[in-house]
């Protein structure tokens, strides 16, 4: 199949490295402000499923590797890295059925849409903490989401997908049909070797009280904070979520490291909801410099809160860790880093999980721990990128002793090897039998390797 041949089959839009503006365009697939040095060769901007089989078989005819892009989120620009990339935007449908507490939709639903669709109908899901990425993406690395300590991780409440394979055929899998392609888009992450053109999720009923208190420390009370924390999580209930997140603040006494403890529960009522917030708080230290009392948000307001720290056309860079030390540690660790930040937008945050949550099933998705942590590293100048890169690469490497995998959505896939750090050596072995299986010429390995990044 030639170019003109895939133009003519195709319903969406084929554009090519020697039409206009495809530099522009190419750059518009990614949300980063720091773009990928390597751009693709021909973008496919699929209207359905069709399209998508119709450009993988371009790509497998000629020797092409192609690649997904749903909202271009991840850090390292992954979905730009293939021969042809597919822009999944158009994909974008979504069908809600109340009664069986199901929907499909498409992997370009964001997860601010799929939130405000189901808040509408008394219904819930473990969206993203990023409202503007799209579920494609987010559930092929597992989904760490709201209350997933009470709702678990997303993927494991996918029912079943439409997977385009690498030979063009339009799958439907599940855990009765085509189950080992089911065991692998719940977690495979980048390195899946397929398309997926549409999801089912079992759906939550929504919670009605959702509530958030916030405490301010300077980062001199670490220790403090800490032990306070590791005592409070351990006895929370699944619906507490926590996050220490370590930045530059303004305080009475100036700018400062500090550590802002957000704690948001998800009840039944908001006498519930407040009651469990006063049992956190009630043995939290002394010394706080911000003390915001109990109010509701809704997921919709957290969206609010989350996107202040990651404003769109930013340089971003970004890895984690998950550890089983104990909260001191991993909390020092970060703090220590966050002082030596050579940009004050950049922050860390580490989500203690509570003793309560539900643990993960058999799936590609096998990284996680009693800790998860992250720095994001934030900056403006692209003449600064190797000091910026130097530095969160040096502090996250301190953490190897520490840690105990990664989670590949929030993770450095430009180092050599990081994205194995995503699976156990169990799944990460099934992983590769099923691409060698599914995709022996490697068609979708262009996420597995490594690039470099072009200045802006």
């Amino acid at each position: 199949m030639n170019e003109a041949t895939l133009r003519k089959r195709l319903t969406g839009k084929l554009v090519t490295a020697f039409d206009p503006g495809f530099g522009a365009a190419a750059d518009d697939l990614i949300w980063n402000g720091r773009k990928p040095a390597v751009r693709a060769r021909y973008i496919v901007r699929a209207a359905n499923a069709a399209d998508v089989q119709e450009a993988v078989r371009f790509a497998a005819a000629n020797g092409l590797t192609v690649s997904p892009r749903g909202s271009g989120h991840h850090f390292t620009g992954i979905a730009s890295q293939a021969d042809v990339v597919i822009d999944l935007e158009a994909l974008n449908h979504l069908r809600i059925n109340v009664a069986t507490r199901t929907c499909e939709t498409g992997p370009s639903v964001t997860n601010a849409r799929l939130n405000e669709e189901l808040t509408r109908l008394g219904l819930a899901f473990p969206v993203g903490h990023c409202a503007s990425v799209a579920l494609g993406g987010y559930l092929l690395g597992g989904g760490v989401g709201w209350n997933s300590g009470e709702w678990g991780i997303a993927c494991f409440l996918v029912e079943g997908a439409d997977i385009v394979t690498p030979d063009g055929e339009l799958l439907h899998v599940s855990a009765t049909e085509h189950p080992d392609l089911f065991w692998a888009v719940r977690g495979a992450g980048p390195g899946f070797f397929g398309i997926v053109t549409s999801y089912r999720l079992k759906l939550k009923e929504a919670k009605p009280a959702i509530m958030t208190a916030v405490r301010v420390y300077g980062a001199d009370h670490h220790a403090a904070v800490a032990a306070w924390i590791d005592t409070a999580a351990r006895r929370a209930p699944a619906q507490v979520e926590v996050t220490l997140r370590i930045s530059t603040e303004a305080s009475p006494i100036g700018h400062m490291t500090a550590i802002s403890a957000i704690v948001t529960v998800f009840g039944e009522s908001e006498e519930q909801a407040q009651s469990i917030l006063a049992e956190v708080f009630a043995d939290a230290p002394e010394g706080a410099f911000v003390e915001v009392p109990a109010m509701p948000t809704a997921v919709a307001d957290l969206y609010q809160m989350t996107g202040a720290g990651a404003p769109k056309g930013h340089r971003f860079a970004v890895d984690s860790l998950w550890s089983d030390a104990d909260t001191a540690t991993v909390l020092e660790h970060f703090v220590t880093a966050l002082k030596a930040a050579p940009s004050p937008m950049s922050f860390a945050i580490v989500s203690p999980g509570s003793g309560h949550g539900i643990q993960t099933g058999d799936a590609a998705f096998s990284r996680i721990a009693r800790h998860f942590g992250a720095i994001y590293t934030v900056w403006q100048d692209e003449t600064k990128d190797a000091d910026q890169m130097a530095w969160l690469r040096a502090a996250m490497d301190a953490a190897a002793p520490m840690k105990a995998g990664v989670y590949v959505g929030y993770c450095d896939l430009d180092q050599p090897g990081r994205i194995d750090l995503a699976h156990s050596t169990p799944v990460a072995a099934r992983l590769s039998a099923l691409r060698s299986k599914y995709d022996p010429k490697g068609l979708f390995g262009a996420a597995l390797g490594t690039q470099k990044v072009r200045a802006a």
